[in-house]
């Protein structure tokens, strides 16, 4: 995965998981995403997951996982998800 389709995956990601995360962890998300730091948003989106439990699909897991691969950053959240389905 190259940069210009890490930047593209994970832009798509605090509006998909907005409704299941706090205000406060919104705006740290977004803030990173209008910052261009990708690989920073994947990896604060993915431990907030962790720690709220909010309900992910398998397919989000999925694609988590392998954006936090993509970014040289440890995968060991995935395993805290709350996966459905």
């Amino acid at each position: 995965m190259d940069e210009y389709e890490i930047a593209q995956r994970a832009s798509s990601l605090p509006g998909r998981f907005a409704d299941r995360l706090p205000a406060n962890t919104r705006k740290i998300i977004g803030l990173m995403d209008e910052g261009g730091e990708y690989g920073e948003l994947v990896t604060e989106l993915t431990d907030a997951l962790a720690e709220y439990q909010p309900p992910v699909t398998v397919a989000e897991r999925d694609e988590l996982l392998a954006l936090l691969k993509a970014v040289d950053a440890p995968t060991d959240p995935i395993e805290e998800l709350n996966v459905q389905g």
